[in-house]
């Protein structure tokens, strides 16, 4: 048995206990008496459960208990159309409640939806923006490594400019620069936690440096 349908037994045990016990009260109590209107507890009882439909047949259920509690009261010295009034009141009270009840019910539950709804939305905003953050700060990182690799391409190029040539020297800097630039793009892609530093220009990017120096750690021994 869940725990929804352990509920329900519950809250249809509560009603039906306080329902019984309002009537053997009315059985009691000499007619003239609103003796009929504890039945708004036996409603209230009822929005515990999750189904609608329980707290308006509920409402029948002891709409049809205030006749009975009429036919079965003692006699009493009250006027008929006092009597009468009181059963009315009774059963205006019930439906009252029980209508007003679930309006208030339905309106909590379609707030409670908006604001899992607000929450929600609000939540993938916030997963929108950090993920706008890291491809902006990634991308800053990319243009530094590249920015880095094309200024020292540029002295290169002057070199072959003024000699037409490069020297073995040049040729080995040269091949140790792209190893060097796609090692460190090779390493921003293997990163597993973000962690930003601040760059030229008050730019902000990914601190991929730690990753380089442990593998050169590595390397040595």
């Amino acid at each position: 048995m869940n725990v929804s349908n352990s509920t329900n037994l519950s809250v249809y045990f509560t009603c039906g206990l306080s329902a019984l016990t309002i009537l053997l009260l009315d059985f009691v109590t000499p007619l003239g008496v609103a003796s009929g209107i504890p039945y708004i507890v036996v409603i209230l009882l009822s929005l515990r459960s999750p189904e609608k439909c329980f707290t308006i047949s509920a409402a029948w259920i002891c709409t049809v208990l205030v006749g009975i509690g009429y036919m079965g009261s003692p006699p009493s010295e009250a006027p008929t159309y006092q009597i009468f009034a009181n059963r009315f009141l009774s059963i205006f009270a019930i439906w009252t409640t029980a209508i007003l009840a679930l309006i208030q019910r339905d309106q909590t539950n379609a707030l409670h939806q908006e604001r899992l709804k607000s929450l929600q939305n609000a939540r993938e905003a916030e997963v929108k923006e950090e993920k706008l953050k890291v491809l902006k700060t990634t991308m800053q990182t990319v243009q530094h490594i590249m920015g880095n690799f094309l200024n020292n391409l540029q002295f290169i190029h002057l070199e072959i400019g003024k000699t037409k040539t490069l020297s073995p020297e040049s040729i080995k800097k040269f091949d140790e620069l792209i190893q060097d630039t796609s090692l460190r793009i090779n390493k921003l892609g293997d990163l597993e936690e973000i962690r930003e530093k601040k760059m030229a220009g008050n730019m902000v990017g990914i601190d991929y440096e730690h990753l380089l120096k442990d593998e050169g750690t590595i390397n040595k021994h």
